[in-house]
């Protein structure tokens, strides 16, 4: 079993959510963490992003019986693309529990299921699988009203002691404190869900840049104000207690 298992979900699409998986996939790996992303979006932006071959076999194969090769993005970190084969009959048949049975064959330090947006089906497999969820929005409403449907899975699964994460935490996006609407985001946020963890990646060219050139951000920009908040991000899911004022901060 590996040791971290991350599921990244928004229920809105455009917020960052893959930009934050690839990023944080690629700081895991860049600590020698064996990293595996796990592209559970027909679209297959996470292969996209990290410079790999977006049809190549990958997720739905995994789901079905099969055993793809994962595709190397950089040493120890590699992906298995999504794909439209996960939109079909087959994959929409199967049982939210089996990504949690077939990663157990997997040798990976680390596991991140970038969760697709939109898609509850595909969602599940992936929240499920993890021991850790983080929900990706920004300060617009409706990228707020769909994390809130995101927590509510994942309390509902912890009350009934259910497979999924046991912990969780906001990631807040594309944050520009020069905004007016981002910079009353993290208080609004914090009343409503003051036990909830909360780590800002602020609006960072580096990260489109990075994207855009299919270079995982480690070996784009590791000095990057994005590559430092994601650093810290990837602290806290080691080791929850060095969660502090300044990671809340906006």
């Amino acid at each position: 079993m590996s040791k971290y298992r991350i599921a990244v979900a928004a229920r809105k699409g455009g917020v960052g959510k893959t930009t934050v998986s690839c990023g944080l996939a690629s700081v895991l790996a860049h600590q020698n963490l064996r990293t595996l992303v796990i592209d559970l979006d027909p679209q297959s932006n996470a292969a996209y992003v990290l410079g790999v071959d977006p049809i190549a076999a990958g997720t739905a194969e995994l789901l079905t019986g099969g055993k793809p090769t994962p595709l190397e993005a950089a040493p120890t970190l590699h992906v298995l693309p999504g794909g439209p084969e996960l939109g079909s009959q087959r994959i929409q048949s199967l049982h939210p529990e089996e990504l949690a049975e077939a990663i157990k064959a997997l040798d990976y330090d680390a596991i991140i299921f970038d969760c697709p947006p939109g898609n509850e089906y595909l969602e599940r497999f992936g929240l499920v699988a993890a021991d850790v969820g983080l929900v990706i929005t920004n300060a617009h409403p409706l990228a707020v009203m769909g994390a809130a449907r995101v927590i509510e899975i994942l309390e509902s699964y912890r009350k009934k002691g259910w497979r999924g994460p046991q912990r969780w935490a906001f990631v807040l996006s594309q944050i520009d404190a020069r905004r007016s609407l981002d910079k009353q985001f993290a208080p609004q946020l914090a009343q409503r869900y003051p036990e909830t963890p909360r780590f800002t990646i602020h609006q960072d060219t580096t990260l489109s840049l990075a994207a855009a050139e299919q270079v995982p951000l480690m070996q784009y920009a590791a000095s990057s104000r994005g590559a430092t908040e994601l650093t810290s991000l990837a602290q806290w899911i080691a080791d929850p207690s060095r969660l502090s004022e300044d990671t809340n901060a906006s």
